[in-house]
């Protein structure tokens, strides 16, 4: 059939059955591209919080050496002390003999 030998209703029908079917494309696509964006962003989100709690345990691994490394270095400073006192007094038990 032609569009002359449509009744209005019908061309009025058609004309509406185009719009709506544009109308679900625009929807799906839309849709899609939500979806797409949504899972786009929380991989960078996920991204972001594994580097972060990485950054955080390498800073904490850092610290805990550090505090180590401290703790360690003043035991051999008092040891160093202890032992040097020890030298000194026994210099000044030597020479008041």
């Amino acid at each position: 059939m032609n569009d002359e030998s449509r009744t209005p209703e019908e061309r009025l029908r058609q004309q509406y059955a185009g719009a709506a079917d544009m109308m679900l494309r625009s929807v799906r696509a839309w849709n899609e591209l939500l979806t797409t964006s949504t899972d786009m962003a929380f991989d960078v989100v996920l991204k972001n919080w594994d580097y972060s709690r990485s950054l955080r345990n390498s800073a904490e691994q850092a610290v805990a050496d550090t505090l180590r490394t401290q703790q360690r270095l003043n035991r051999e400073m008092l040891q160093a002390w202890q032992g040097l006192s020890e030298d000194v007094k026994d210099m000044l038990d030597k020479g008041g003999k």
